[in-house]
């Protein structure tokens, strides 16, 4: 049951509050617990109030505290600790694990194929592969990943932002990237990436090999000629997750928690904090030729740096000595939001307990797993990418727990979504809208209700038009028929002529004239037969449930209707016999259907589940 998430303004657009809340009463055990407080605030009497239990807190709660945290048992994470290679062989295998590709935020482990342009000019430059990796802040870059997922080949789109990127530069990156999503018809899943705010799996793309320049890079692809002393901030611990950037070269810029390259115009000094891990030395030492070359390397320890390293930094200063902790996100719930926009601006409408039944193919949904925020669209949706990736920007913007405006935002379409993105529902299933909208329409579900009934009126009717006295040789009779007759014993010495006899003999037709003898009370067995076998079928089908939510539907009350007064806001024991309590408003005739809710029947079946539950509750046919 979805209900409008109404955060403080300017999220309240308009929307009714949550139903789990209690209205304004007189405080104490009569009324609600926080009717005192709403008073002495001030507050308008229509204020909701949500009370909430200690270890029950709902995500719209925990959301507001920028840090939240459960007391949890140590050992519950000790599963989670890997052992040396683990983590390659784990990654090889997140195609078939879409839960934990989710949490790791990762596809697979980087090893697909990838393709790198540098936005010039309101063109793309191509990047040669051995500057794979290599991006400059004053540029935007397109990095695309092509991966294979269960024989299929699925697309990545990166748009990289730098931060000293112009808006013209961030323009010519979204009209680039729309390029090439029409040369793939539409199968990119785009991922826009702020500097300093990249993936896991963006960093796994280059192996630890990733650096950022300062400046902006030429038409070569190659950045202007750099002064003689840079510094670089190595953050990382593996492949996976390692990025080294360049900052202004003085002493303030330090940090003990991490390593620093010092480059000079002779040496290459790596500077270890006090507080950095052996992980994070092991990886700088890999990754130091990416931007020191060939250059001399001297290790540097904290406290113990030589007169050159200060002067080289223009002398001493204050630093950062704090150990920064990783944020933790681990009990945090995704959510997922219908948008929608209104007067500008976004609405959003929360789905709670959500499933894939409950994205809509004619809506723009909104997953939150608070490191990324996926914006589903669905295939009839008509909006442009960059209203929707707007709405995404809104919603951390205007966020009560003021997130990160450099939070990823990563588009999907209906059909191509990531095991990132499937992850976070229960029981994906991929095959859902391969085949030709493979939940059953409104027509299928009514055509499957009928299907039975038809046989049955056929085979009745052939019943009906047997005629002993008129078979035509070259007419074929029914199937169900043909095989009762033919199970009849053939009786030659009681050959039955049929019709008047003029002169003793016969002007009828032989039954044997059709290579079949049968006797009147064969003939009466045959009939019987037939009939318990139409009697049998018309009751399994009063019974049977099948794939159709309306196969025990009467067919006079499909063809005709019902009249409204006799399904709206009527229980179970008031319906008129045959009508099913839970579709109640499938028996109603098109015309009072269209009139009740606004669209015809097959539009209605072919929104999301919680939708149309939602609309039959607001119109009594819950």
């Amino acid at each position: 049951m979805p209900w409008p998430w109404v955060p403080p303004p300017p999220w309240n657009l308009g929307s009714p509050p949550p139903t789990n809340t209690c209205a304004l009463g007189p405080p104490g055990p009569e009324g609600c617990a926080g009717g005192g407080f709403i008073e002495a605030k001030g507050y308008p009497p229509y204020t909701n109030v949500e009370v909430l239990n200690e270890g029950a807190e709902s995500a719209g709660f925990t959301q507001l505290f920028r840090r939240w945290s459960k007391d949890q048992d140590k050992t519950a994470n000790l599963r989670w600790i890997q052992k040396p290679g683990q983590a390659e062989a784990d990654l090889s295998r997140l195609h078939s694990q879409p839960e934990r590709a989710a949490r790791l935020r990762m596809v697979d482990g980087g090893a697909g194929k990838v393709e790198v342009w540098c936005i010039q000019d309101s063109g793309r430059q191509p990047v040669e592969p051995k500057h794979h990796g290599q991006f400059y802040a004053g540029n935007c870059y397109l990095v695309f990943y092509t991966y294979q997922r269960m024989g299929h080949t699925k697309y990545i789109l990166y748009l990289w932002q730098g931060q000293e990127a112009t808006a013209q530069e961030i323009k010519a990156l979204n009209g680039n990237a729309e390029e090439l999503d029409l040369l793939y018809h539409g199968a990119l899943v785009h991922e826009h990436v702020t500097m300093g705010s990249e993936p896991k799996h963006f960093f796994a793309i280059f192996q630890g090999q990733m650096v950022v320049f300062q400046g902006s890079a030429g038409h070569s692809g190659r950045g202007q000629p750099a002064s003689a002393t840079r510094l670089f901030h190595v953050q990382g611990t593996d492949s996976y997750n390692t990025r080294i950037m360049e900052v202004p070269a003085r002493a303030s810029t330090l940090n003990s928690s991490d390593i620093f390259l010092l480059i000079t115009g002779s040496i290459c000094y790596i500077w270890f904090g006090k507080g950095c891990s052996g992980d994070q030395r092991v990886m700088a030492r890999k990754v130091v030729t990416v931007v020191s070359g060939n250059m001399d390397q001297e290790t540097v320890l904290e406290g113990q740096e030589p007169p050159h390293f200060w002067e080289a930094l223009g002398g001493r200063a204050p630093y950062p000595s704090n150990k920064s902790l990783p944020e933790d996100v681990s009990s945090f719930q995704p959510r997922l939001f219908e948008c929608s926009g209104h007067n500008g601006h976004l609405v959003l409408m929360e789905v709670v307990f959500f499933s894939q039944d409950d994205l809509d193919k004619y809506d723009v949904m909104l997953l939150d797993t608070w490191q990324e925020i996926f914006l589903w669209l669905g295939e009839a949706v008509s909006k442009q990418k960059e209203e929707v990736v707007a709405w995404g920007r809104e919603y951390l913007q205007t966020h009560p727990a003021r997130r990160s405006q450099t939070i990823p935002i990563v588009l999907i379409k209906q059909g191509h979504e990531p095991p990132t993105f499937t992850g976070w529902f229960l029981a994906w299933d991929p095959y859902k809208w391969t085949e030709s909208e493979n939940n059953q329409s409104y027509r299928e579900l009514v055509e499957g209700s009928l299907d039975t009934i038809t046989a049955i009126t056929e085979i009745t009717a052939e019943v009906n038009n047997f005629r002993l006295s008129r078979w035509p040789s070259n007419s074929s009779p029914g199937s169900l028929a043909l095989q009762a007759l033919k199970g009849s014993q053939d009786r030659s010495e009681n050959e039955l002529e049929l019709g008047p006899k003029v002169d003793g003999t016969s002007t009828g037709t032989s039954i044997s004239s059709i290579g079949t003898s049968i006797s009147i009370s064969s003939i009466s067995t045959s009939i019987s037969s037939i009939s318990t076998s139409i009697s049998s079928i018309s009751s399994s089908t009063s019974t049977s449930t099948g794939t159709s939510n309306y196969h025990n539907s009467p067919r006079s009350m499909i063809n005709g209707g019902l009249p409204r007064e006799q399904l709206m806001y009527k229980t179970a024991k008031n319906l008129p016999v045959g009508v099913d309590p839970a579709q109640k408003e499938f028996y109603l005739s098109d015309s009072d259907f269209q009139d009740i809710f606004g669209k015809s029947k097959e539009e209605f079946y072919g929104m999301a589940k919680w939708k149309q539950q939602q609309e039959k509750k607001q119109l009594g046919f819950f």
